[in-house]
């Protein structure tokens, strides 16, 4: 059951969030230093399980504290945002929506690849661990380096969660918050409370605290919405 995000684009390289809440504090307005506005464009999809993503049509981008969008027929859409640290929250009729942090270059972004978690791809991850879910609280996906975590690394949140997991090298979502070997480079948090900072960390394989990629950003949990967290290359 190998889960594929597409959070790609907005300075970001990491990997994933309908339904979603207000957004969230932290980002908008160009909070890392960035001044005026540009365009960010690109195409939304639907996370799976395996395989291609598929396109979404209808779907919100929303700059946190700015404009909104619906994608177009082909999942395209394109939004005006401030220039700098900005927060994007992605949201889609029967789906958890992505609330994601990027930084938007003055030149603008036209390769934007947020996406929607559709509910019964939740549904099905939540029976292979034997858990439930609650759309009315939040999912936090705190993601590594994938081409640096060589497994090992644990992330944690200071907010109340129900459950954590990862994702093995076989693919399948496996209770905890470490890291296997060859396995996805994302620890997941589901049912957290609802918070203005759910105030992650991580750490390295090695031990040793780790830096967030954007640590002068609150990341909140919102009901039905997966609140990305970057991690920088640990040392």
């Amino acid at each position: 059951m190998g889960l594929t995000f597409g959070l790609v684009g907005c300075g970001d390289d990491g990997t994933t969030t309908g339904g979603g809440g207000s957004a969230g504090s932290g980002g908008s307005g160009g909070s890392g230093g960035g001044t005026g506005t540009a365009t960010v464009s690109g195409i939304v999809y639907s996370a799976v399980l395996d395989g291609e993503e598929p396109p979404v049509a209808g779907a919100t981008v929303q700059v946190v504290g700015g404009q909104s969008t619906t994608s177009g027929a082909n999942g395209a859409f394109s939004v005006e945002s401030p220039v700098g640290t900005v927060m994007f929250l992605t949201t889609a009729p029967n789906a958890w929506g992505e609330l994601f942090t990027g930084e938007v270059p003055a030149g603008g972004e036209d390769m934007a690849e947020p996406s929607v978690i559709p509910d019964a791809l939740v549904a099905a991850i939540a029976a292979a661990l034997e858990e439930t879910i609650d759309p009315a609280k939040g999912i936090v996906s705190v993601e590594f380096d994938s081409e640096v975590a060589v497994g090992g690394e644990t992330a944690d949140l200071a907010a109340n969660y129900g459950v954590s997991f990862v994702f093995d090298a076989l693919g399948d979502p496996v209770p905890g918050n470490t890291l296997t070997a060859g396995g996805d480079t994302i620890v997941i948090f589901a049912n957290v409370d609802l918070s203005s900072d759910v105030m992650p960390s991580a750490t390295g394989s090695v031990g040793g605290a780790c830096s967030l990629a954007f640590p002068g950003t609150a990341f909140p949990s919102q009901a039905k919405v997966f609140t990305v967290v970057d991690v920088a290359p640990c040392p």
